[in-house]
């Protein structure tokens, strides 16, 4: 049933405009990342370690947590519309389901974007001449720890789209949950706050220590907040009352 949930998602987004807006948002944070890696080269050491910095500062604190937002709003549009709640809840599918596809879609979503971001962050550093080895183990460490990270991102939310009908919501608690990140990598709680996982697991800004102890703190936590989003959604979605349509 949950491949059949998960065949059902992509079928509905396959030509939906919001992979076009995973895919190229990326760009515009590459762009404001390589300058201020330029502007800021009397300060920074030429390298590409400080060109990730710079890159993953921008995608990581503003602009995915507002993307993820707006991808988990458009997957609950449909639902959200007319009487399809009424249909859903009536439906032979378990509300597990319906959630884990929902999550497994708007997980290949944040893939696309941190795959758009890694090739523009690599073709800046081409262009703009950055110098040393390229360091291909680490980068590609830090991307996947950083996906693993943001899925708990995507699992709160969902939530949050799920409970509430209205777009703009959603994409500002996003925003608000990057800034937040922010305050508590700083704070020393970037391991532990669902908003500075993917910060952390890509070291944006520096700001944390990636040994094993914490890499695996990373990758445990973000399992647990997603477990407790499907866990959430499920008990709501199996009590939500079939109500008239609007």
């Amino acid at each position: 049933m949950l491949a059949s949930c998960i065949s059902a998602e992509f079928i509905k987004m396959r030509r939906a405009p919001v992979w076009a807006a995973f895919a190229a948002l990326p760009a515009v944070s590459a762009l404001i990342g390589s300058a201020n890696y330029v502007a800021n080269l009397d300060l920074l050491t030429p390298g590409w370690e400080n060109l990730w910095t710079q890159h993953t500062l921008f995608i990581c604190y503003f602009f995915l947590p507002a993307l993820i937002g707006a991808g988990a709003s458009y997957l609950w549009r449909l639902e959200h519309m007319g009487s399809n709640w009424n249909e859903l809840m009536v439906a032979p599918v378990p509300a597990r389901d319906v959630f884990v596809a929902k999550l497994a879609v708007l997980a290949l979503l944040d893939l696309v974007a941190l795959a758009a971001m890694t090739a523009f962050f690599v073709a800046s550093g081409i262009v703009l001449h950055v110098p040393g080895a390229f360091p291909v183990a680490s980068f590609a460490e830090q991307v996947v720890l950083g996906w693993i990270g943001s899925l708990a991102i995507c699992g709160i939310q969902l939530v949050v789209s799920m409970l509430v009908r209205n777009f703009a919501v959603p994409v500002g608690v996003g925003l608000g949950g990057g800034i937040l990140g922010i305050m508590a990598a700083m704070g020393g709680l970037g391991y532990v706050f669902p908003y500075a996982l993917m910060q952390s697991g890509m070291n944006s800004n520096a700001l944390v220590v990636l040994d094993a102890p914490h890499i695996a703190q990373i990758a445990v936590l973000s399992v647990v907040y997603v477990a407790c989003s499907v866990a959430f959604a499920s008990a709501w979605l199996r009590t939500r009352d079939v109500v008239a349509a609007k």
